[in-house]
């Protein structure tokens, strides 16, 4: 019964194979392939049914974890990147801080300005 290859997760591969801190050639001896076929899965390459069933128990992970997403990879890394709009939002939010914090001080300033005022005039109404 001859499978046609199927198109598997190349970076999945590499990330989980890093994630253990195994080198390409290590991966190959535990899931006994050859380095070869190990850096081409890695490359992009298409899998024998076999030698991703390989990779997976090596892996020790589900064999269909290894298959290509449907979602394109641009999709993908799109959900993990900052939204567009975060990024119009905090210059307006740090300027909103910055004059909340200079208005605030303008008032603590008057407000002391003011005490330090009615202290000098009649001392009986300063509060130490």
């Amino acid at each position: 019964m001859d499978q046609e290859p199927m198109k598997i997760d190349s970076n999945r591969i590499r990330t989980l194979r890093e994630a253990r801190g195994w080198s390409q050639e290590h991966l190959a001896a535990v899931a006994g392939l050859s380095p070869r076929t190990v850096q081409r899965l890695e490359a992009g390459g298409r899998a024998a049914h076999e030698s991703r069933m390989a990779v997976a128990a090596a892996l020790a992970v589900e064999p269909e974890r290894l298959l290509e997403a449907d979602t394109p990879p641009q999709a993908a890394s799109a959900s993990m990147q900052k939204p567009d709009h975060l990024e119009k939002i905090i210059p307006w939010a740090m300027l909103f801080l910055l004059a909340l914090a200079w208005f605030g001080y303008g008032v603590g300033k008057d407000l002391a300005l003011r005490d330090n005022a009615r202290c000098a005039d009649n001392s009986v109404q300063c509060k130490r």
